[in-house]
């Protein structure tokens, strides 16, 4: 039996001789990075435009509006923004508030985060119960920007592989 090689062997030994697994760590670890920086500046202007990833927030009550003097739904302080952020770690990267972020009355800006993201019913001291309707924030960016993100590690890939 007669065995033949079909196709660009000697380009395919370059490339597994050539450190592939580190260049290809290093240009997804840039991947990583500018994905990440991505999607905190668009969480961001999200925030801004009151509508992060195209979807406009929910109204502010107006009992809301008139105790903070803003219609602004996210910003008040301007904590919750300042505290979005990126950890770039070896092999991925996390993007959002991170849990050690604390307002200024010590109050978690993750769980802050957590309950614009998803809404709330909070049953108040006095009685009264307090209905927080979601204002994603973090999910519609993330979505809106995923086939950017994976062009991204594909480039990354691609940039490697020579191709």
């Amino acid at each position: 039996m007669h065995v033949e090689k079909i196709g660009h062997w000697d380009g395919v030994k370059k490339l597994l001789a050539g450190n592939l697994g580190a260049k290809l760590a290093a240009a997804l670890r840039q991947a990583n990075i500018r994905n990440a920086l991505l999607l905190v500046r668009e969480i961001k202007r999200g925030i801004r435009s009151q509508a992060p990833g195209g979807q406009q927030f929910v109204k502010l009550a107006q009992s809301t509006i008139d105790a903070k003097g803003s219609s602004k739904a996210l910003i008040d302080t301007g904590f919750l923004m300042a505290s979005i952020t990126q950890k770039i770690m070896p092999d991925h990267a996390y993007v959002g508030l991170l849990r050690t972020a604390m307002n200024k009355n010590g109050d978690s800006l993750a769980m802050i985060g957590a309950i614009m993201e998803y809404g709330a019913t909070i049953k108040h001291p006095s009685g009264a119960t307090i209905i927080i309707p979601p204002r994603p924030f973090l999910h519609p960016v993330m979505e809106k920007y995923r086939p950017q993100v994976i062009e991204n590690y594909r480039e990354a890939i691609r940039s490697v592989l020579g191709k």
